[in-house]
This record gives structure tokens, sequence and C-alpha cells, in this order.
């Protein structure tokens, strides 16, 4: 996550891909002070380095000392001190690493960045949004059941009315088929270890190459219904693009919540498998485009009953 600190000690800017700066409130970062243009400079992401252009300010972009060419970018790294007019206070380059997906509130200029691929807003204890990327590599923003492409730069408003700015980080071309590439849902082995009243349901997601045994929690009881639907449909010999799918309404009736509550789950359950590396977390549940039905992505699963109640 790349940081720029400014010269009060909170100030603190995480980057976005193309950070554009200056006095405008069109910009990303917006400065005060009679030395910076309305836009007066870029930082931006190569895909290997941050570049910094003067867009052809009145008083000049500096890096430690040294005055930069209109026009000319000049790589710079971690340290580098920067001022935006030669009397201006200096900012400097704290953090040089590749930008992050992430998301600023228009409103007040707060900045969430993802977690491990998935961005949920406004949080991920509140989840409201989920924006992370398919397993084609397009990044889709979910949000009460509905699912949209996503842009970067894009404005996005949560259902208390908040109006964020999404930010991409740079996209690199990815091939899903090479074993050793991408982790994605469908090379996932799901087992859920419940409890006869089924109120304590644990998770174990075994990888390629690993198994992570993932404590018991709340979240997991909506994935442990889906995926017995699921295993009831391939013993059935039900196609498997057919299997496992359940209609809302049935599955709020067992859970006895509602879709507000089995939203926020859901982000909740794609945010934990996310953790793990996969990069298309999105798809641990997936919805039928036109209906209002949902299943489990992974189609390798078992259940498993506890001989006993877990000690508390």
């Amino acid at each position: 996550m790349a940081i720029l600190r400014g010269p009060q000690p909170d100030r603190q800017v995480v980057l976005p891909p193309r950070c554009l700066i200056g006095r405008s409130r069109a910009c990303d970062l917006v400065m005060d002070g009679r030395q910076v243009s309305g836009e007066h400079a870029t930082l931006e992401w190569s895909g290997a380095q941050w570049l910094l252009r003067d867009l052809g300010s009145k008083n000049g972009t500096f890096v430690d000392g040294r005055k930069l060419v209109v026009g000319a970018p000049i790589a710079v790294r971690a340290g580098a001190e920067i001022r935006f007019g030669r009397q201006a206070a200096p900012w400097v380059l704290e953090d040089d690493s590749a930008p992050m997906l992430m998301a600023v509130k228009l409103a007040t200029g707060e900045c969430v960045v993802e977690a491990w691929g998935y961005l949920a807003l406004p949080d991920m204890q509140h989840p409201e949004i989920g924006i992370c990327q398919n397993d084609r590599g397009a990044w889709t923003a979910e949000c009460r059941g509905e699912s949209v492409p996503v842009e970067d730069r894009m404005v996005v408003t949560t259902p208390d009315g908040a109006a964020w700015r999404v930010y991409l980080p740079v996209s690199i071309e990815r091939t899903f088929k090479d074993d050793s590439g991408p982790l994605l849902v469908a090379q996932l082995e799901l087992r859920f270890a419940f409890t006869r009243d089924e109120e304590h349901v644990e998770l174990t997601v075994c990888t390629p190459d690993a198994r992570h045994e993932l404590k018991a929690r709340a979240h997991h009881y909506p994935l442990l219904l889906l995926a017995r639907q699921r295993l009831a449909d391939q013993r059935a010999g039900v196609p498997a693009s057919e299997q496992g799918w359940m209609y809302i309404e049935d599955l709020l009736r067992m859970l006895k919540i509602d879709d507000n509550h089995l939203n926020i789950t859901i982000h909740r359950a794609r945010g934990q498998i996310s953790q793990l590396g996969v990069v298309d977390a999105v798809g641990l549940v997936e919805r039928r485009a036109g209906k209002r039905q949902l299943r489990i992505g992974a189609s390798r699963l078992e259940l498993v009953l506890l001989d006993a109640d877990p000690a508390p």
C-alpha cells in the first residue's frame, strides 16, 4: 500500500494508481496554499515504480531539492521528499509499494483499502457493498443482491446514501488455467463440521497445497445450507449447471433473517475466503442472473456431524 505523508503529523494519503495533485477540488489529493496550482502534478504507478510528473505548475515541483522538468516523469522511491512549490512544506513518500483496491468517501475523504483482494464498504464489520474480481479478472460490485461491473474511479453509493469513489489497482494479465496461477473457488474443497442443533458450524477449506481450519462463525451456517442443497442435487444426478440453486426466500425462511442480514453474511463469508488468497472470492456464493436464487460456488463438499458439542 503506497502512502504519501504530509507536513502535518496526521496527514497521510493512501495513493491510488494515478493521483492528481493540486488545489482544484477535482484532484485526488487536494492541497491548500498559494504555491499550489489547480492541477499541479501527478504521482502515477507505472507497474513497477511511482512516477512523479509536473503538469506545468507556476511554482514547480521538487524532489529532494531538485526541480522537475515540466512534463518529464521522474521515478521516486520511499523516503523521497517532495515539495509542490519551492517554499512549500515537504511531503514524504513513506511507502512506495504497489497501489491496492481502495475507495474514498467523497463527503469526508475517508479511505477504505481492500483486505486480501476484497473491498467491503463501508467496512468489513458492516459490509453493504462488496467489490472484487471474478474468475475472468473483471471487477464487480455487489449490493443487496445486485451485481454491476466496476470501472476505475467509478462512484458507488451505499444504502445509507454515502458516495464512494472506487480506485482499481493497475490490472495485470493473468492466466487462470495455469496450475501455478491464482487460487480460485473452483479449486477449493469445503468440509463442514456441525453439531446436531447446527448452532456450531466449523469450516475446513482445503486448497491444492494447504488445509485451513476456520473457527466456527455465524456466516458458516448459510454456507452449510447451500452446501447441503448442492450435495443433494449431486446425489440425484442433477446436471452440474443446475446443482445447488436455492430460492432466496426459502433460505431466508430457514435462517429466520431478512435480505439485508443475508447479504451482510455473504460479504463476511467471502471476505474470510479471500484471506486465504482466493482471487475470485465473490464466486463463493453465486447469484443466478434474473432470478432470486443462490448456490455455493464450490462443488467439492463434505458434511460431518460432530460427535459431541464442542467445549465452550
